[in-house]
């Protein structure tokens, strides 16, 4: 877990869903060589093992969305990259 994790836990919301993707795979307006070159790569990594390494940022955003309009049980819920890409299939 990460120190902003146990933060936003310790605030004691009723609910709280927390996503762990993985390297999200997006356009960016700046330029970022490096990361230019791990997204292509992943991005072929991403057709033949869809949810090891990367997710796209639009699965995030669906699943964000998921979260709040069905919620999970339990007071925190931590989705991991598998889990954000199931439920921002849906």
């Amino acid at each position: 877990q990460g120190e902003v994790e146990n933060l936003v836990q310790a605030v004691g919301f009723d609910r709280c869903t927390i996503l762990r993707p993985a390297v999200l795979l997006c356009k960016r307006q700046e330029s970022r060589p490096m990361e230019w070159i791990v997204q292509q790569f992943l991005g072929v990594v991403a057709r033949v093992f869809p949810t090891a390494y990367s997710v796209p940022v639009e699965t995030v955003a669906r699943a964000m969305v998921a979260c709040v309009l069905q919620p999970g049980e339990g007071k925190v819920e931590v989705l991991e990259n598998r889990a954000v890409h199931e439920l921002g299939k849906a």
